[in-house]
């Protein structure tokens, strides 16, 4: 589901419905339960030697990212690292 279908329903259906989803790079991303940093990290393949993690611009240390809950309604960044000349 897009921001766009979103904004089209009430404020009481949107709200629900963004409780649903993370934003993940900021793009709307569904919840699941129990979701964890490194359990998104599997989804999506992110296994990048470089790898900084954020939850609601919060830094994330890596030896958290297997337990460090994810809720409905958080703003997620993970972003890859790498050099280039």
């Amino acid at each position: 589901m897009t921001l766009s279908m979103l904004n089209m329903r009430t404020k009481g259906e949107r709200v629900k419905m963004a409780e649903q989803f993370i934003q993940l790079n900021n793009r709307p991303y569904p919840y699941k339960d129990g979701a964890t940093i490194g359990s998104l990290m599997v989804e999506n393949n992110f296994d990048f030697a470089a790898i900084i993690v954020k939850i609601n611009g919060e830094v994330i240390d890596e030896e958290c990212w297997l337990t460090a809950a994810v809720s409905p309604g958080d703003n997620v960044e993970i972003i890859h690292l790498f050099g280039g000349g």
